[in-house]
């Protein structure tokens, strides 16, 4: 369900790529490396982000794939994305308002790949399942769902659910472990292909992340982002 509270004009006004995902010099650059190893872009492609906000990642894809489609809840977000799309003079980007439950405003068979990139933090776990639910329909025989989304494990989430020296972002009101994910999709009938985990995009601390992830019983602390790409029932076999 989308939560006006938590998403004011304001905050689209506010969210911006230069300032939250990549600068121009792509400071953010490992997050956008993320999503294109987990959506495996081609010209063929059309590839559904769920919960788009700004067009980011439909930005990022449309040199690479044949048609990006953006979908959000919040019409101010869409007006922005669209103003973004127009300066940018993509014909392969779109922006659809609606709610990532439910997906009626697009065609069955439609999509290659359906994306939530930061975006499940943000839904509880009611939202995820209609979500689920929804998916099968629009994504063509072949399709996935791939995620990216902050881990409860890491330390930074670990200390941000305390309070302790960092503070959570209040519209992450879902931020899960691993096990927690996978059991969302298992019970709506959706099969894990791969689930994997990236380092904190961090000077130093993404080189150390990547030795300490490896390491047993701790190493769940160092793993910073959920990587993962699921099949639909329909595609289980």
């Amino acid at each position: 369900m989308f939560r006006e509270d938590l998403y004011p004009d304001e905050y689209f006004d506010r969210l911006h790529r230069v300032t939250l995902f990549a600068a121009p010099e792509r400071k953010w650059r490992e997050r956008d490396r993320d999503i294109l190893s987990l959506t495996m872009p081609s010209s063929e492609m059309t590839v559904l982000d769920l919960g788009s906000a700004l067009g980011d990642v439909c930005f990022l894809l449309a040199p690479r794939v044949k048609e990006a489609i953006g979908v959000d809840a919040s019409p101010r977000a869409i007006e922005l994305a669209e103003k973004r799309r127009r300066e940018r003079g993509l014909a392969n980007v779109r922006f659809v308002a609606g709610d990532v439950a439910e997906l009626s405003a697009l065609p069955a068979a439609s999509v290659d790949v359906a994306g939530a990139f930061d975006l499940l933090e943000h839904v509880d776990d009611d939202t995820v399942r209609r979500m689920l639910r929804s998916l099968p329909r629009v994504l063509k025989p072949s399709g996935v769902f791939v995620a990216y989304t902050p881990n409860r494990e890491h330390y930074v989430e670990r200390l941000k659910a305390r309070n302790l020296v960092l503070k959570q972002f209040p519209e992450h009101i879902a931020v899960r472990r691993p096990r927690e994910i996978r059991r969302l999709l298992e019970s709506e009938g959706w099969r894990v292909r791969s689930l994997q985990y990236s380092t904190a995009p961090f000077p130093v601390l993404r080189w150390l992340e990547r030795g300490l992830s490896r390491l047993p019983v701790v190493g769940a602390l160092f793993r910073y982002r959920i990587l993962l790409r699921a099949s639909p029932p329909a595609a289980i076999h």
